[in-house]
């Protein structure tokens, strides 16, 4: 039986977990400020031309909200029917990155599906996976010359996109709606080739979306469930089945639902310092983090921090874990659990991380899929611990910083 409930409007973001890019060293800072600001290529990808207008030019007065939108929709690497999935995926981290072409202040990139549901917000990846207010949705597909009543029908959905990405969109504005205003016009997606509706100067929010009811599907063990290393491996191995399943589902609404199952603190895939994420190996970009989607998805994943205890990279150790064998394997480091003031370097986390393989089908074409996916509990200090020597616990150490 499928358990769901309703998605509230707005959900507190937990500072926990594995892949939380900060540590007690000088340099954390600036680690992190690498990590979100960097966006390597991946191989055999060549770096794309900038925009001709630049979020920066609309920023300051020199170019118009028009100017910038069209900009995008005609930019050549939208245009490229053979597009990889992983130079899209690099182009999503551009869009991403503040001060850079595609983001300044106000003016960033938001995409939608045909449907209405965000699948990639620049400024704030908390709302990806989200359903847009149905009237602000209508002012949209009004923008592009789209009857809304169309989009019930298959075919005449089709062609009403298919005029609309050969038009150039237009402004849109909800006078009823604080901030609901923009400009939308509509491309072919050049990795699935589907419609995706582009949105610039809209700086949309939590109030812009709307409350669904979310199906969690039936998991046996739950992130509540996870105490010790059989249910963590049990909860991993189960989402990882339930990701790769949807992916090949063909279906971009239900993976995007999914992702929404998947960050609910109230769901079951998702209990305090217990969550996930999901790697994608060939372009080692995060393509779904379950307490942090703002700060890490759609960015590089940059081995910066290091286990307290032995000073060694814990990413390497992570991704070889994952690869280790075909059920995947575990990993313990020493790293400090954000939740708890009082804990000692003293517990090891351990983790637990999975390479799973697969296809996503959409819009007549099928994309491979490599990735890990993960997580972890903080344990109880080891039996030897007083044999490590720490001069005070982490919460006191952070008082300090």
């Amino acid at each position: 039986m499928m358990k769901a409930r309703t998605l509230p409007t707005s959900t507190s973001m937990l500072v926990v977990g594995l892949l939380v890019l900060i540590g007690l060293f000088p340099n954390a800072h600036a680690a992190l400020a690498q990590t979100e600001e960097a966006c390597p290529l991946p191989a055999g990808v060549t770096p794309p031309a900038d925009p001709s207008v630049t979020a920066q030019q609309v920023e300051d007065g020199s170019a118009s909200l028009m100017d910038f939108a069209l900009a995008l929709k005609n930019h050549p690497e939208l245009s490229q029917v053979s597009a990889s999935l992983n130079r899209m995926l690099h182009l999503g981290c551009l869009y991403r990155q503040e001060g850079g072409p595609y983001r300044s202040g106000s003016t960033y990139v938001v995409q939608l599906t045909p449907d209405g549901r965000l699948s990639a917000h620049a400024k704030d990846m908390s709302l990806s996976g989200r359903l847009l207010n149905p009237l602000i949705y209508g002012a949209i597909l009004q923008a592009l010359g789209i009857n809304p009543a169309d989009l019930t029908d298959r075919a005449a959905a089709l062609a009403a996109f298919a005029a609309a990405v050969a038009g150039d969109g237009g402004p849109f504005n909800v006078p009823d709606i604080p901030g609901a205003s923009g400009y939308a016009a509509a491309i072919i997606s050049p990795s699935f080739q589907s419609p995706i509706v582009l949105l610039a100067g809209f700086d949309l929010n939590e109030s812009h979306v709307v409350e669904e009811v979310i199906d969690y599907g039936d998991p046996t063990i739950t992130a509540r469930d996870v105490v010790d290393r059989e249910t963590l491996k049990a909860f991993v191995t189960q989402a990882g089945e339930r990701y790769r399943e949807i992916s090949l589902s063909g279906d971009p609404a239900a993976f995007y639902k999914a992702r929404n199952a998947m960050r609910d603190e109230n769901g079951p895939w998702r209990h305090g310092s217990v969550y996930l994420y999901v790697l994608d190996l060939t372009s080692n970009i995060i393509t779904f983090h379950g307490a942090f989607p703002d700060r890490f998805e759609l960015r590089p994943l940059v081995a910066t921090v290091r286990d307290v205890v032995t000073g060694e990279l814990i990413l390497p150790q992570v991704i070889e874990a994952a690869k280790s064998n075909p059920e995947g394997g575990f990993v313990e480091y020493y790293f400090d659990d954000p939740t708890d003031d009082t804990d000692s370097a003293d517990i090891p986390k351990v983790g637990y991380a999975r390479e799973f393989k697969g296809e996503f089908s959409a819009g007549g074409r099928t994309v491979p899929l490599n990735f890990i996916i993960g997580s972890g509990f903080y344990g109880r200090a080891p039996d030897d611990a007083s044999t490590v020597t720490r001069e005070a616990t982490w919460g006191q150490l952070k008082s300090r910083f």
